[in-house]
Parts: C-alpha cells; structure tokens; sequence
C-alpha cells in the first residue's frame, strides 16, 4: 500500500501541472476574445497601401537574353517594386536584383529599404531605425534572414520587414501582435513556432494527462472501500446510529450520536468539530490524527474492524498500536471513544 501513497502525491503533482495549464488556456482564450485581430495583421499601417502600389506588370522583360547573359543562373524572375520594373537573377552563390528597364544593378541598402518604407506607411510616425537583422528573434522567425527592419515612432511600435535581397515587403509587427503571439505561445504551448501541435512540450503534457488519470482512477478504487459503499447503501436504505463519545484534555466529555458507516472525519464536521487537513481528506498529511480510546492494550490483531489500516500509512507502527488513527480514514461502525 506505500504504492497509494507514492501514486496520491504523484497525482497531487500532476493536477498542479495540469491546473496551471488550465488557467493558461483560458486566460489565453480569453484573451484572444478581446484583441483586435486588425490591429494584430497590421494591414491597414503598410500592407494594403502596399499592394495598391504594387502595380501589375505592362511589359515581360526577354529571359532568353537574361539567361544567355547569367548562363549559371537558376532563376529569373521578374516583379514591380515601388513602380519600378525589377529582375532578380539568382545563382548557387547569390541574389541579384537589377532595373529591368535600365539593366542597371541595384543595392539593397538602408536609403533604398526607408524610400520603400515611406511611399506606403501609413501609420503616422518617423522612422525610429533601420537595421539589418542576421539573428533570429521572436518577432522574425519567420522570414528569412537576413532581413531589414524599419521601426517606426507611433502609437502601435510599427516595425516594417524588407527582403535584403530584393527589398520587397515580408510582413509587419505591432504591439496588438507582440501580445497576441505570447498569448498564441500560452496557448499552443509551443514556445519556439507558436503553432505546433507536434512538440515535446505538448507531448510530454499529453503523458503527464494521461498518467494523471490512471492514478485518479486508481486513487478512485482505492479511495473507496466496502465500507463506503454499504454506508451509501445503508443511507438510502436504512439509517443506523452509533454514539461518538469525545473525550477532552481535561477529561470532560462530549456524546453524539453519528450515523454507522461514516467517516470519523465527516462525523465530526457534521456537529461543528472541524479537524486540521491540508490534503483534503487524502490520508496523506497526517493532519487529522487522533486517538481511539479503548483499543491500546487489545492489538490490532484482537480488533478485525481495524485490522486493515494500509490507509494510514502516515503513523507509525507505534502510534497505531497506541490507538492513534487518521480521521479522514476511519470508519465508524460501532460506538467509539475518541481524544482528540
């Protein structure tokens, strides 16, 4: 029976790791109720502007004369940037972006990236900085690096993100989807991608789930003896009385009469006699012990009522043969003398 024991605080364990995650869920799903999911896209600030601008193309450029110009390339590609006819020539060792009118070949530098950021932003502030960004951060994981950043002084703390290759527009990041993403991250428990259903993370939370149930159902049955079930019988049935007599320090004393087949515990807090229990009645804090008067010089052997006291595993060999016994675990079934 020390197996109960070590299976109750583990379950203890597993309910407060799946608690927390509970609270997480729903303070998470909450609060995606209340975010404006406008304002997380951060369409309005540059993106819609953006692809307005983005006209579409009025004359193909000759491929066949870029290829035999760029005979390693892998790629040719052509697209309008910022009203601009461009061609981006792509090799096994770089990126290329050049005027397809001029054939002039262009540099994706800072003054390019903040015309570019300028002509569609609509957010109301200055440029802040801009900067090349070559490490990975939450805000950028998903763009390939590295990519230019352009933040911007206004009421949302816009940042802009450019390709460094060809400085077309990736995506926008305000504080609306700073806080929906570490929501998202609560939620999903995924704090790396923010929406994967496949990490160790969630799947290490499925196990503790699952072993969490198999202990509360072993905690079930074992919780539950034939005592319980011909109390709840006998209570439907039939009711059965007992007396309880509560022997005080001083030697006074206290008679009730209690219903045969309860708990010791749930007798006493039924005539306003409340006992200490910090595990709720779990048998596992030793809290509520008290001492049964009657049954120190008898043995356990000689009482086949109390023969099996597995569920008190908290005392000692000693105290039980002393009389002393877990509230929350003993059943009364005949007349008995208790100090507490």
């Amino acid at each position: 029976m020390r197996l109960i024991v070590k299976f109750k605080r583990l379950h203890k364990w597993f309910a407060l790791l799946v608690g927390i995650q509970l609270i997480l869920w729903i303070v998470s799903g909450i609060a995606f109720s209340f975010i404006d999911h406008d304002q997380v896209s951060g369409d309005f600030i540059f993106a819609e502007s953006y692809n307005k601008r983005s006209n579409p193309l009025t004359q193909l450029v000759d491929f066949q004369r870029w290829a035999n110009k760029y005979p390693t390339a892998r790629q040719i590609r052509q697209f309008n940037l910022d009203d601009r006819n461009m061609v981006e020539v792509i090799t096994k060792q770089q990126s290329q972006l050049f005027n397809a009118d001029s054939l002039e070949a262009i540099s994706v530098d800072k003054p390019m990236i903040n015309n570019i950021a300028k002509a569609s932003y609509q957010g109301g502030g200055i440029i802040r900085s801009t900067q090349l960004k070559t490490i990975k951060t939450d805000e950028n994981r998903t763009f390939a690096l590295p990519i230019w950043e352009v933040a911007f002084d206004d009421q949302y703390a816009t940042s802009l993100y450019f390709s460094s290759t060809t400085g077309e527009y990736r995506g926008v990041r305000t504080n609306s989807w700073r806080l929906n993403d570490f929501f998202l991250m609560l939620h999903f428990m995924d704090y790396g991608q923010r929406g994967d259903f496949n990490h160790w993370l969630i799947i290490f939370a499925a196990v503790v789930l699952v072993f969490f149930s198999m202990s509360g159902m072993l905690l079930v049955y074992s919780s539950f003896s034939k005592e319980d079930l011909s109390h709840i019988i006998s209570h439907i049935f039939s009711r059965h009385f007992i007396k309880l007599t509560i022997i005080d320090e001083q030697g006074g004393g206290s008679i009730f009469k209690v219903e045969k087949g309860e708990r010791l515990m749930g007798a006493l807090e039924a005539n306003g006699i409340e006992l200490d229990s910090v595990c709720g009645g779990g048998g596992i804090c030793g809290c509520c012990r008290i001492k049964q008067l009657g049954i120190e010089n008898k043995g356990i052997e000689n009482n086949p009522a109390l023969a099996n006291l597995s569920n008190h595993d908290t005392l000692s060999e000693d105290e039980l043969r002393q009389g002393y016994r877990l509230a929350c675990q003993l059943t009364v079934d005949s007349d008995i003398t208790i100090q507490i």
